[in-house]
């Protein structure tokens, strides 16, 4: 089996606007939930699982939620460059 042509299909630009359209948006999906896990991480998660208290220092959960922050706003972005009809 050539695996030229199976992988093409990861990478390869769909022909019609609303094919790019679905490709942006569930790219958009992927960053938003991983905005969403960081953000609840950084700010809920040792209240939710008092074991993350001691592994997770006040700069590490700064970050976290920083990554969150940054995560989503990639999503935004992604979500902008939505072609119109």
């Amino acid at each position: 089996m050539r695996w030229g042509p199976f992988l093409d299909r990861f990478w390869r630009r769909p022909p019609t606007r609303e094919g790019r359209n679905e490709q942006k948006k569930a790219l958009a999906a992927i960053f938003n939930a991983l905005a969403i896990t960081t953000l609840a991480t950084g700010l809920v998660g040792p209240s939710i699982n008092p074991m993350l208290e001691a592994s997770l220092s006040f700069s590490d959960r700064l970050t976290l939620v920083a990554s969150g922050v940054t995560a989503h706003i990639v999503a935004r972005a992604i979500l902008w460059s939505l072609e119109d009809r």
